[in-house]
């Protein structure tokens, strides 16, 4: 699946999700990627959007606050296309689930959509 065939309403979701991302957390916003079904492209009508994302130096807080962001940022846009379901990790995380060879940060990293 690419960029190019995500439902409007999705990607209209995912745009405005990475600019409060990016106003949260600037240049410590790593990288955010889909992953999942929506990715692959096998999602059902109810599948939620599974979206990474990775931030340097993430509190706790912070983390909190990404996954906020995600629900406010749907439900501005109207509750329509899947919720975004975010996983976030700080880049740290990332980086030692790599080296453990975690199969979900391999996948995320190989098949995921970045956005």
């Amino acid at each position: 699946m690419s960029r190019a065939v995500l439902e409007v309403d999705l990607e209209a979701t995912l745009k405005a999700y990475k600019r409060r991302l990016e106003e949260s957390f600037g240049e410590r916003l790593v990288s955010l990627r889909l992953f999942g079904s929506r990715a692959r492209g096998d999602a059902e009508l109810d599948s939620d959007a599974d979206v990474a994302v990775v931030i340097r130096g993430l509190t706790d807080s912070e983390r909190e606050q990404a996954v906020t962001l995600a629900f406010d940022t749907w439900r501005d846009n109207g509750y329509r296309g899947p919720l975004p379901s975010p996983l976030v990790w700080s880049q740290a995380q990332v980086l030692d689930r790599r080296r453990a060879e975690r199969r979900l940060v391999l996948d995320i990293e190989t098949q995921g959509i970045p956005l």
